[in-house]
């Protein structure tokens, strides 16, 4: 079976573009700094990150003196942080709903409750593995807002003519995308104190700017990427729902605006702290 979550991080979301993978990581190591820095490490924390992905969180832990324990769904990905980090870290096969017999000093999370249904166990499997005084440090995005203007116009600014054929080709979401958009910012508060979590934070960003969301303006690159692991790209969602003219009708219209850069973007992002009394 093919391994979603290695394909998009290492691939998918960026294109196939190597380019597009390296100025992704200089864009979000902004968010690695504020988990880490909202994570108070300690030399010789002991660090869980949850769903480490490529590594973003992790690695930058190692560089803060932690002692960290990389955590993942995806063995692929697990070979990838290990190839990096070495021995010097651990590497374990875990889904946050169950995390087994790890015990921590700080856990780790980014863009990771978003794909999954039951957050409450896992908010509780977070709370459990964490010792007293520990503490947790995550960020979020909150789909929830912005999210019928994003499936009616994908971000463009002028959809006039192809609004018919952009509702067809983003008329279904993904299988299981319906997690991305089931929270807002306040349910992530009330399911940590739930767990048993006391000293919560949550820091709402909302981003609305005449800036397109997607970060290329390569029109193959762009036609290659995936919003998330579960998406299709956006040939394919084209592919699957357009006859060939419909295609070079909503390519006419579309790929301008990506190669210059026209767009809008309406995001709300979330970073949460809490501690383990």
């Amino acid at each position: 079976m093919t391994d979603h979550w290695a394909a998009w991080l290492r691939s998918r979301r960026t294109g196939g573009s190597a380019d597009a993978r390296r100025a992704l990581f200089e864009r979000l190591a902004p968010v690695r700094d504020r988990v880490l820095d909202g994570a108070r490490i300690e030399p010789g924390d002991v660090l869980l990150d949850v769903g480490c992905g490529d590594g973003l969180i992790g690695l930058g832990a190692l560089d803060r003196g932690a002692h960290v324990i990389f955590s993942d769904v995806s063995q692929a990905l697990l070979d990838d942080c290990r190839a990096i980090g070495g021995d010097e870290a651990e590497y374990r096969l875990l889904d946050v709903t169950d995390l087994g017999d790890v015990a921590a000093d700080v856990v780790t999370t980014r863009s990771v409750l978003i794909y999954v249904e039951d957050k409450a166990r896992a908010f509780r499997e977070l709370f459990r593995v964490l010792r007293p005084g520990g503490r947790v440090s995550m960020f979020e995005p909150i789909n929830r807002y912005g999210a019928e203007e994003r499936r009616r116009t994908y971000g463009f600014a002028d959809v006039a003519g192809v609004e018919d054929l952009l509702k067809r080709v983003f008329a279904a979401p993904a299988a299981g995308e319906q997690t991305l958009v089931d929270f807002v910012e306040r349910d992530l508060v009330d399911l940590a104190r739930a767990a048993g979590f006391d000293a919560i934070h949550l820091t709402l960003e909302i981003e609305v700017s005449s800036t397109p969301p997607w970060q290329t303006r390569d029109w193959g690159v762009f036609l290659e990427s995936s919003p998330n692991p579960l998406a299709p790209t956006f040939r394919e969602a084209m592919e699957a729902v357009l006859a060939p003219h419909e295609f070079e009708r909503l390519t006419a219209v579309l790929r301008p605006q990506v190669e210059e850069g026209r767009g809008t973007t309406r995001a709300a992002t979330a970073y949460l702290t809490a501690l383990k009394p």
